[in-house]
């Protein structure tokens, strides 16, 4: 009896690991049976599970998880360009025994970036290496994951795919770049040559209200009336406290002469 209870103690220190199953948060398992094969109707959630040694339970991470890999991709022309992609995805969890029997725990490696990298290369041939390289924010990544329906029919979710870097070749990078530049400094002329015309066109505004102004007060002037406001101009200094000398008549048209100065 001694020795059966050895025996047993034995058996279950080398096999606790194989009966004592803990499924830690955010996890849940998946369980073969030796017999029947892999369960189906269920899914084993977070906690403490007892099994017999000969079946086996698979724990998969159910959390939204990220991992980055890098791509080699070819361009229109075929140039090439180095990709830093991040995946954000996770296991369906409703699906997850169908995932287990189709694909395995292996899933990440065997559909995720396979499918990702399919895209990308199908699309990224379709552009330049400019274009992917001044692409706006989100413009690979919304093609991607707009595209990635295979990968969902497989049991896995992709929340979403990052581009964190797009690498040109150093020749190509230089002349991209040197484009972009010569590309702002011709926006910046034709900012300025905009503003030297909109100053040009105030200025032929400014100085056809000046003419018509003169014109105007041209038409309304004659002799009559400068000669009375000659006299009125002439009342006004003579009136004034400044020491001045009048000379009667000794004006243009007869006008008054005042000749003066301040004290």
């Amino acid at each position: 009896m001694a020795s059966f209870l050895l025996a047993f103690g034995v058996a279950l220190a080398l096999l606790w690991n194989r009966i004592v199953i803990t499924v830690q948060s955010g996890e849940a398992g998946v369980l073969y049976r030796w017999v029947s094969g892999t369960e189906m109707n269920r899914i084993y959630g977070e906690g403490l599970h007892i099994i017999w040694p000969w079946n086996r339970m698979y724990v998969y991470n159910v959390r939204l998880q990220t991992q980055e890999r890098g791509y080699t991709m070819l361009t229109q022309g075929g140039l090439p360009i180095d990709l830093q992609i991040a995946v954000r995805y996770q296991p369906d969890l409703r699906l997850l025994p169908l995932l287990h029997v189709t694909v395995g725990p292996e899933y990440l490696n065997k559909i995720v970036f396979p499918e990702t990298e399919a895209v990308l290369r199908r699309e990224v041939g379709q552009y330049t290496p400019e274009q992917v390289y001044t692409s706006k924010r989100g413009f690979l990544e919304s093609i991607v994951v707009s595209s990635l329906t295979n990968v969902e029919d497989r049991y896995v979710i992709v929340d979403d795919v990052l581009v964190r870097s797009v690498e040109l070749p150093p020749a190509v990078r230089l002349a991209v770049e040197r484009k972009l530049t010569l590309s702002e400094e011709q926006k910046a002329y034709d900012y300025r040559l905009g503003i030297e015309r909109k100053e040009a066109e105030r200025k032929a505004i400014e100085a056809d209200g000046i003419m018509r102004y003169q014109n105007t007060i041209k038409q309304s002037l004659n002799e009559d009336l400068l000669r009375w406001q000659g006299v009125q101009a002439t009342r006004d200094l003579a009136t004034s406290p400044n020491s001045k000398t009048v000379v009667i008549g000794g004006g243009r048209d007869g006008l008054p002469l005042i000749l003066g100065s301040d004290r």
